[in-house]
């Protein structure tokens, strides 16, 4: 697979994740399957991170704050009964 862009990281990682889960769910041997758990968490929080760093680039984060901060005025507007 090329990798031209993040969404190309994202893609080839989450495909990588697949595969290594179907190593854990196949493994035997309690140490060795200690290391690829591990493994899998660090590969999880990174992927985390891409998918923010993604939406970030993509423009949508700002949209979700946007959003979170619409709904933060409205509660605020109606606990105070007043048109903010």
């Amino acid at each position: 697979m090329e990798i031209h862009d993040i969404g190309d990281v994202v893609s080839d990682l989450q495909r990588k994740m697949e595969r290594l889960s179907e190593v854990i769910d196949g493994c035997q041997d309690q140490e060795a399957l200690l290391k690829l758990m591990a493994l899998h968490a660090q590969m999880a929080s990174r992927l985390g991170r891409l998918e923010r760093d993604k939406r970030a680039l993509d423009g949508k984060a700002a949209d979700g704050l946007l959003d979170a901060i619409g709904k933060a005025l409205d509660e605020i507007s109606t606990e105070l009964g007043i048109k903010l």
